[in-house]
């Protein structure tokens, strides 16, 4: 049976035996996609399960424990800092390590911030302002470490790593951690576009080292922290199931929902995105006005639009992804011009106040953008397509690399496709995710 009839067959299923509206097929992501079959290596997945809505099975994260009582953040820039206040804000004690002294020195302030942030998209901040600030400046004084020093960060039982994505950079402080190890460390890796198994090569391969590949796996979080539900979990060849177990309930212990992917360039929802931003960009070089992209995008229901996610994410790393994706799939990853030329001008989105939108601040996603990009594109049909046809064009993008990700293994289902586009991408519940909402128009399947 081919992977068409495979996806076919299974949304047949959601529609006419389990009566699932899109709504009850997103409110079922909740229940989680991690069972408690054994976890085989060479398959680099763990099994997923497909819970009724009445369900009462026990769920494996229910039945696991581990909270740590210090995790490590390696990396005080924009990502670290929001995965060290998911960690606060479950009341779990962090040690935010970064060798470069700027970025510690203003790390407080930025948690403290994010930490608010959270809160509030929580509905847990206090009515009185004044009040809520001085809660959160308290609760990071009293559960936050800051330090320069690597022996500090080889003490602890739990690392996140979320240093800047480039491959000799991580492995090289995946080698110094190792020979610091003091205790056995779960390592994991907030990569979002380098191959888990890659990374693992600077670590020893064997089980009883302190630093370990057995103990070692990607655990991705998404951009803004705060807004997205999902974290991904990646093996590498010899992850052990106990250390999926323990990465998931970590993820349950923050308040996320864990998903299992295997492991490849972009995992899984940054394949995603790339797709989305890819075609996108294909329109704005091909002549379509930004503002016009933009409406388009969020006229179909994604939270974000494509050149403002690229500012936030910030245009230096969304080029530098992409060059990781160029390399991994070359027959359909697209190199803009218009990127290219706000790095050449130095424009790289919200971290200098000026991308293809023009920022009043730095924090991540206030709203205070005003579209101010009007370099000339080239003139190609995309200009002559209709709203419809951009559009249409933009999902079946997303489509095609959904049907890769299951064919590569990736993922298993397009369910758990479809978790990584409605909790991770912002792409509408009501519609069930692209690949639920292609199947019911038979857009695709």
């Amino acid at each position: 049976m081919s992977t068409i009839d495979d996806a076919r067959g299974f949304f047949s299923r959601v529609r006419r035996e389990q009566g699932l509206s899109p709504e009850e097929y997103v409110r079922g992501f909740q229940f989680g996609f991690i069972d408690d079959a054994p976890f085989d290596p060479s398959d680099a997945l763990a099994s997923i399960l497909y819970r009724k809505r009445n369900s009462t099975a026990p769920r494996v994260v229910d039945r696991l424990s581990f909270r740590p009582e210090v995790v490590g953040i390696a990396g005080a820039g924009l990502m670290g800092v929001s995965i060290a206040a998911s960690f606060l804000g479950a009341g779990v004690r962090v040690c935010l390590y970064d060798p470069f002294e700027p970025a510690l020195t203003s790390a407080r302030e930025r948690l403290r911030a994010e930490y608010l942030t959270q809160r509030d998209r929580q509905g847990l901040a206090l009515d009185d302002a004044s009040d809520e600030r001085a809660f959160v400046a308290r609760r990071v004084d009293e559960l936050t470490e800051t330090t320069r020093s690597l022996d500090r960060l080889a003490e602890l039982a739990v690392v996140v790593e979320s240093i800047p994505e480039k491959l000799k950079l991580k492995t090289k402080f995946y080698g110094e951690l190792a020979k610091r190890a003091a205790v056995p460390i779960l390592l994991l890796t907030n990569t979002s576009s380098l191959r888990v198994s890659d990374l693992a090569e600077a670590l020893p391969v064997e089980p009883d080292a302190n630093a370990s590949r057995t103990r070692f796996a990607a655990f991705h979080f998404f951009h803004p922290v705060a807004r997205r539900n999902l974290v991904e979990i990646a093996p590498c060849f010899e992850t052990s199931q106990k250390t999926i177990d323990q990465t998931a309930a970590l993820g349950r212990t923050i308040n996320k929902i864990p998903i299992v992917v295997g492991d490849g360039p972009g995992l899984l929802v940054n394949r995603l995105l790339q797709a989305y931003l890819n075609e996108s960009l294909k329109a704005l070089d091909g002549g379509v006005a930004p503002e016009r992209l933009e409406s388009i995008c969020l006229a179909m229901g994604m939270e974000g639009s494509p050149l403002r996610i690229i500012d936030e994410i910030g245009v230096d790393v969304s080029i530098h992804a992409g060059l990781s994706f160029l390399k991994a799939f070359p027959d359909r990853t697209y190199r803009s011009s218009a990127l290219e030329r706000l790095l050449r001008d130095g424009k790289l989105g919200r971290k200098t106040k000026l991308g293809f939108y023009r920022y009043a601040s730095t924090r991540s996603w206030v709203d205070d953008a005003e579209l101010c990009y009007s370099e000339p594109s080239a003139s190609t049909d995309y200009a002559d397509r209709s709203d419809e046809q951009i559009a249409s064009g933009i999902l079946d993008s997303i489509l095609e690399e959904a049907k890769r990700i299951v064919e590569d293994k990736i993922a298993r289902t397009y369910r758990e496709v479809d978790a990584g586009l409605v909790l991770a991408l912002g792409f509408p519940a009501s519609r069930g995710g692209a690949c639920y909402w292609g199947a019911v128009l038979e857009r695709l399947f």
